[in-house]
This record gives C-alpha cells, sequence and structure tokens, in this order.
C-alpha cells in the first residue's frame, strides 16, 4: 500500500485542490454558482440534455429534432459527448446535470494528476513522492484553468500521458496494447485534440527512437500500424463527423498565403508566471503556465552534467519548436488541423506543458548533480527575465501583479535549492517538503485566481420549470388538433441550443456542425445566421410559417397580436399559438422556385417578391416613416398592425425596444443583421429603439401587410403533407397533388435520408441550396 501512496496522492492532491477552488468560488453545491462558461454554456449543457434524455428515453442516437431543424446525432455525439464517463448520464437525475457536469471537470482534473504521474513513474522507473507534485502541476495547469469547462477536450488531456507512455512501451519493448487502447479512445472521446496528439507522437516516436535505436525498423512499422489500426477502431464516429463537417462553416481548408507573427517571444514567454490571466479570445495568446518552480528547473536541466547533452538537444529543439508555433501562423494552422481557431488559441499547449513539466522533474531527480553556481545562474537568468518583462512588455499583456507574485516565487526556490545543495541530509529532507509545499500552495493560488470562472446557476434555471410546463400544455393542444410535428420558438433564449436544453423542437442552432447552407437561407432573407450558429430571430410570419413554427415562448403577457393568440402561462412565462403554421412538407409551383431569385435581392424584397409569385396583389412589408438620430429611432404609429425594422450599421450588438404602452423588448448579437420584430403596435403609440453607445442606427421600418400574408399562406397550405406517423428516424405521410410543383420539406438536405414516393425510392433535390425537396406530378 505504501508504494501505492505516490499515485494515490497524485489523484487526491488535485482533487482536494480543486475542491478548494470551488468552494471558494461558490459552486454549487458550495453556494448559487455554476462554471457553465462560453460552450460549457451555450452548448455542451443543452447537448448533455439532448444525450440523458436519449439514455432514458431509448430515443433514437441517429438522429435529433431538438437541435436545430433536425440534427445527425452520431457527429454531435462524437463532437460534442464522446467521452465515456457520459454514459453515467443515465443514473444521474435530470435537475441537476449542471452539477454533473461540475463533476465531470473535479474528476477529469484530478485524473490528469494520476495519469501525468504514472507516466513520470513508469518512464523513469521511480516512485518519489514529488510524481504528485508534478502531477498536480500536470492538472492544474494554465490550459487547465482556460479550458477545464471545455469537457470535449479534457478526456484527451487525460489519456495523453497513457497514449506517450503507450508509444514508448511499443517502441522499446515491442508492446501494443496500451497505445493502441489509449490512442483510439483519445480519438473517440475527441478527435480534434487527438489531431494534435498524432502530431507529437511522431515528433515523440522520432526523439524515443533516437535514443533507442536498437528496436530497428520494426518500430517504424509497429507506430505505422498500431496507429493506422487505433484511427480506423474510431472511424466509426470520425467517418459521419467529417461528412458532416462538409456542410458546415468548417468546411475546406484554406493555406495562410504569408507568414505571420502573432507576437513577440518575451511576451509569449511571460505567460509562464504566476497570475497569469487565462485567455480565451482571438489574438492567439497560448496558456503555458505550469509553475514558477519550472522556469528554475528548466535552467537546471540545461546545466546539469549527469544528464547528456545528446539526449537534452532534443527535447530542448521540441520546445522551442512549441514555442515558435504559438506565435507563427504556418504553425498554429498545422498543429490545429490545418484551420484557424477563432478563438480558444492554442489548444496543443497542454502538450507543451507535459515536455516542460517531464524535464523539469528529470530535472529534479539529478538535482544533487547540479552546482551552487548552476541555481545562481537560474536565478540571474529568470531576474533578467522578469525585469526584460516588466520593462518591455505593457501592462495589459502581462500585469504588474503577476511579475511581482512570480519574482517572490522565484525567490523562495531559489532559497530552497540554495539550502537543498548546502545542507545535511536533515536540512535537505526540511527544503523539500518545504518545496513540494510552496510549489501546492503556487498552483492552488493561482487556479484559484485564474480556473474555473463561474455565472449564477439560479439564473440558468430559474425558467426550467416554467418551460416544463408550458411545453406540456404546448403538446397537449398539438394533439389535441391531431398535429404530429410542430416547431416552438422564443422571443428572448438563453441560447442558440435552448430546444436541447428544454427537449423542443425549433428552428435555431449553434454548432460547429451547423449546416451553413441554412445559414445562408436565413441570411439572404433577413433571418440571423452566422459560420456556426442560425437562429429565428428575424422571421416574419410567412416564414414562421413555412418552418412549421407553431408556439412562441415569451416572459411577457403583451406579445398577442393578429398573428398569435395567447394559449397559457406558468409563472414568468407564456405560450403563444401562431396564427400561420404549415406542416413539415407543402408543394410550391416550379415556376415560383424558378422565378424566386432571393439571393439577388434585399431580405424585405425577397419577401415582397415572394409573396407577389404566391399570388399577393400588395407588397407584404409597406414602409413607414421613422427617425433616426444619435442613440435612437422613434417611430410614431399611425396604423395599428404588426411592425418590423431592418437597418445597415452593424456595430452594435444590443438594441432595446421600448413601446409608449409599456410593452418592451431586448434585442441581442443585432451585430448578426436580421430583420427586428417590433411586434404590434396600435396608432398613436410611440415606438422607441435605442442603444446604449449613442450610435446611430438608422432602421427602415415596415407595416406587415395581413391581406398580402393571408393570401400567399393560403397558396402553400392548398397542397400539403398530412403527417401520419413521426419519429426520430422516419417520417411518413400523404399528399393529393392537384397541381405539380415541388413538396418542400425543412429538413437540412444533408446525406442520411432515403426518400420514398408512393412506395418507390426516389432522388431528392435540394431547395434553396438547403432543404430536401422532391418534384411531384
Amino acid at each position: 500500500m505504501k508504494k501505492k501512496i505516490p499515485l494515490l496522492a497524485s489523484f487526491l492532491v488535485p482533487l482536494f485542490i480543486t475542491l478548494i477552488v470551488c468552494i471558494d468560488h461558490e459552486v454549487s453545491p458550495f453556494g448559487d454558482q455554476c462554471i457553465l462558461h462560453v460552450d460549457m454554456y451555450h452548448q455542451y449543457c443543452p447537448f448533455f440534455s439532448e444525450l440523458m434524455e436519449k439514455l432514458k428515453t431509448g430515443e433514437s442516437f441517429f438522429y435529433s429534432w431538438d437541435v436545430g431543424l433536425g440534427a445527425d446525432f452520431v457527429s454531435l455525439y462524437a463532437y460534442y459527448l464522446a467521452s465515456p464517463l457520459n454514459g453515467l448520464l443515465v443514473l444521474w437525475p435530470r435537475a441537476y446535470i449542471i452539477e454533473f457536469m461540475t463533476l465531470l471537470v473535479v474528476l477529469k482534473i484530478a485524473l490528469c494528476g494520476l495519469t501525468f504521474a504514472w507516466y513520470l513513474k513508469m518512464h523513469f522507473r521511480t516512485n518519489h513522492f514529488a510524481i504528485s507534485i508534478f502531477g498536480t502541476a500536470y492538472a492544474l495547469s494554465a490550459f487547465m484553468s482556460a479550458y477545464a469547462w471545455n469537457i470535449m477536450w479534457t478526456d484527451c488531456m487525460v489519456l495523453a500521458p497513457l497514449v506517450i507512455l503507450g508509444l514508448e512501451r511499443l517502441i522499446k519493448e515491442g508492446r501494443p496494447l496500451l497505445y493502441y487502447g489509449t490512442l483510439a479512445l483519445s480519438i473517440w472521446s475527441n478527435y480534434y485534440i487527438s489531431i494534435m496528439i498524432c502530431i507529437f507522437l511522431v515528433l515523440w516516436f522520432l526523439i524515443q527512437w533516437v535514443s533507442c535505436r536498437e528496436s530497428g525498423f520494426a518500430a517504424w512499422l509497429r507506430f505505422a500500424f498500431y496507429s493506422l489500426l487505433a484511427g480506423g477502431t474510431a472511424a466509426v464516429l470520425i467517418i459521419p463527423t467529417a461528412i458532416v463537417l462538409g456542410y458546415s462553416g468548417a468546411q475546406g481548408i484554406s493555406f495562410p498565403d504569408t507568414v505571420e507573427w502573432y507576437f513577440n517571444i518575451l511576451s509569449e514567454l511571460a505567460r509562464h508566471m504566476v497570475l497569469t490571466e487565462s485567455y480565451t479570445g482571438a489574438d492567439h495568446w497560448p496558456n503555458i503556465y505550469c509553475g514558477v518552480f519550472v522556469m528554475a528547473f528548466f535552467v537546471l536541466y540545461l546545466l546539469n552534467r549527469r544528464i547528456a547533452w545528446k539526449k537534452k538537444l532534443p527535447y530542448v529543439l521540441l520546445t522551442v519548436l512549441f514555442v515558435v508555433s504559438f506565435a507563427n501562423n504556418i504553425l498554429d494552422f498545422a498543429w490545429h488541423g490545418l484551420h484557424f481557431p477563432t478563438s480558444l488559441p492554442g489548444r496543443q499547449t497542454f502538450l507543451y506543458i507535459f515536455v516542460l513539466l517531464v524535464i523539469s522533474f528529470e530535472a529534479f531527480l539529478y538535482l544533487r548533480e547540479n552546482r551552487l553556481w548552476h541555481v545562481a545562474a537560474a536565478g540571474v537568468v529568470n531576474a533578467v527575465f522578469l525585469a526584460a518583462v516588466y520593462w518591455f512588455t505593457d501592462s495589459e499583456t502581462v500585469s504588474r501583479e503577476s511579475v511581482g507574485a512570480t519574482a517572490v516565487f522565484l525567490g523562495c526556490y531559489i532559497v530552497i535549492l540554495t539550502g537543498y545543495l548546502l545542507g545535511t541530509v536533515k536540512l535537505r529532507r526540511l527544503m523539500l517538503q518545504v518545496g513540494c509545499f510552496a510549489m501546492l500552495a503556487e498552483l492552488t493560488l493561482n487556479f484559484d485566481r485564474t480556473g474555473l470562472e463561474t455565472t449564477s446557476r439560479t439564473a440558468y434555471v430559474e425558467a426550467w420549470e416554467d418551460y416544463e410546463n408550458m411545453l406540456d400544455e404546448a403538446e397537449e393542444l398539438a394533439l389535441g388538433e391531431g398535429v404530429l410535428f410542430y416547431r416552438t420558438e422564443e422571443l428572448e433564449r438563453k441560447t442558440k441550443n435552448d430546444a436541447a436544453l428544454y427537449g423542443y423542437h425549433s428552428v435555431t442552432q449553434f454548432s460547429s456542425l451547423m449546416n451553413l447552407n441554412v445559414s445562408h437561407f436565413y441570411q439572404d432573407l433577413g433571418v440571423e445566421g452566422g459560420k456556426n450558429f442560425y437562429s429565428a430571430s428575424g422571421m416574419t410570419p410567412l416564414l414562421s410559417a413555412m418552418f412549421s413554427v407553431r408556439y412562441v415562448l415569451a416572459d411577457n403577457d403583451m406579445e398577442e397580436s393578429p398573428l398569435c393568440t395567447l394559449v397559457a402561462s406558468s409563472g414568468g412565462t407564456y405560450l403563444y399559438e401562431n396564427k400561420y403554421v404549415l406542416p413539415l412538407g407543402f408543394m410550391m409551383s416550379e415556376d415560383v422556385i424558378s422565378a424566386w431569385s432571393y439571393e439577388d435581392m434585399g431580405d424585405i424584397e425577397a419577401q415582397n417578391v415572394l409573396g407577389y409569385l404566391l399570388g399577393a396583389a400588395e407588397q407584404m412589408f409597406i414602409p413607414v416613416p421613422s427617425v433616426s438620430s444619435p442613440g435612437e429611432t422613434v417611430i410614431e404609429v399611425e396604423e395599428d398592425g404588426c411592425y418590423y425594422a431592418t437597418y445597415e450599421t452593424k456595430s452594435v450588438d444590443t438594441l432595446n425596444l421600448g413601446v409608449s404602452d409599456g410593452r418592451t423588448r431586448t434585442y441581442t448579437k443585432v451585430s448578426h443583421g436580421y430583420t427586428l420584430d417590433l411586434g404590434y403596435c396600435e396608432a398613436g403609440t410611440t415606438v422607441t429603439v435605442t442603444n446604449s453607445s449613442d450610435a446611430t442606427v438608422a432602421l427602415t421600418v415596415y407595416r406587415l401587410n395581413l391581406s398580402a400574408v393571408e393570401t400567399a399562406y393560403g397558396t402553400l397550405s392548398e397542397q400539403t403533407m398530412e403527417m401520419t406517423s413521426f419519429s426520430d428516424t422516419k417520417i411518413t405521410g400523404t399528399v393529393d397533388v392537384e397541381e405539380p410543383g415541388r413538396m418542400i420539406f425543412t429538413i437540412a438536405d444533408e446525406d442520411g435520408w432515403t426518400l420514398y414516393v408512393d412506395g418507390s425510392q426516389t432522388e431528392a433535390q435540394a431547395f434553396g441550396g438547403a432543404f430536401l425537396s422532391v418534384y411531384l406530378e
């Protein structure tokens, strides 16, 4: 049992520290905060909710109607949810899914400490207690501070030391099982981060093979075979994900035209200092902190006489390659799988941290071989480095607090190292204990200050019960009318994946796997869309009808209009039913489709033209006067009606609507450019749209012509599909075709669907370049 204590400590120490940080940050169940941050807030929690639902109910894993217009769930699982630990969701209560994700974060941090310590134990053939300290440094590094919330990446960080250890066994002993198994599991868990691990493995293989040439070229064959076998094992997830990515904003590879340097090396290396703020933006700063003691040990490693230079040089060159690649666009592009990350930079930094900590641990093992002047040199080199950072970098890049704290810890380590080299056996033991305590104190302080950002748990879940009540009410109403399929939307949503979070069908999605063709269709018609998202914001009544949006959730009871009726409420949540709704499939004349060149028109004009083509005698959107000035636009309503607005200025991200009758609404992400639904306004009221930045956002305002909408809608509703059965993977229905044309389904046109007409398999066509359709006689 005594031999297992260092490994046990390598798991328990980072676990204990992380729990202390959770308590200090008041993370639930220790307070009202939760660690839902960035994509964990907007994507992972909703997708985990959808996964839990499928696990508990036995729904199909092939497709989900609760992600956007519908999404391939195999690829979604592979990209976001493939961690084997996620299977525990089947045992977890739904009300505490946030706590489940918190537990995963804490557990994976602790596992990182364990796997790295095990690597050190096996690689260096030692069971020194220090393996638990260096394991903790790996677990609580800046990569984890910045990306602990990104639980789809951290599996790979846990597995990386095991994969690397497996590679060494493969080379030196010809034993493939650990390498094959852990690499396959890594690729399965997250193929994207595994790309970086695979690049690193090639470099690590060369270093290890050079030091063990007696393994011969058979080692090359074993490396190639078992690497391909691991990739092939995970191909069941990789292939469908690659297909779906072909429809997304991640499609295509665009090599950089010129060489670019993001920042100078001094500023980059300064991010090794303690209390350096975690960075997740678009300016490429890497998160490379893994302990101030590494800065001292690296110099001692270079000067240590016990470690031969032919062994040192490959490792040193590898660290230099990493440092250069963080700052160079070409190498950065290569490391990230031939793509530039739009944010969350330096995703390979955990591998750089791995190398540095391995080097530092070897320096620690052979510390007695260093001389006193080596320690002095480490102190001088780092003192000069800190002085250069202080004088030649700005405080926004590296805070003065960070420089000062680094100097204090570095000074402590120099004193401890000096005492260790000069002292007696008893003093050396004391210095070792003090040094370990100082290292843990530093790591704890840094992780507490830079890791586990939080948000209010209460604010995130406050509407869950009310939403559940309203969604149950909507289902009951729809079934009462014999409707098997419909979509629901929100006026003010928490995330663009609320449908997955709460469990309903919608027209909104935020995902790296999102179908880009759908987003382009949305944008052409004035609906919100982007590289990895599309949403209902900007949908007008005819578009909403075409996408089967039957119900709308709102946070106020003032949205009733000729377009929708308030049908239920629960707490502060209100359910509205739309007047105009088409089923999942409806017919459109080929003449209309060929004449509707919406890509070449403005968003409102495109909808007016569609109205005319569908038989409307007048335009659907009639311009009305408005007055725009810095900070606001004012509309004096002269006629009752539903009003909409468009704009050209996209420098403002939030607009606020205020109507003199007391109705308010907030429009977020207006920089994406979408049509604003101003709601139903009565004659004599004043509508004011404001922004807090006093920017002039000139609105072009329109009143909806209900007669034109009625005519256009009537044309589309003449021939529709009557659904007879509906499931995750199969839809059946009937339609009596009196006039030939195109049956359009608002389902993304992607591989996987098979279409049958009158029992015969029929080739589908793409409508709008984005949706399934078929010509029917």
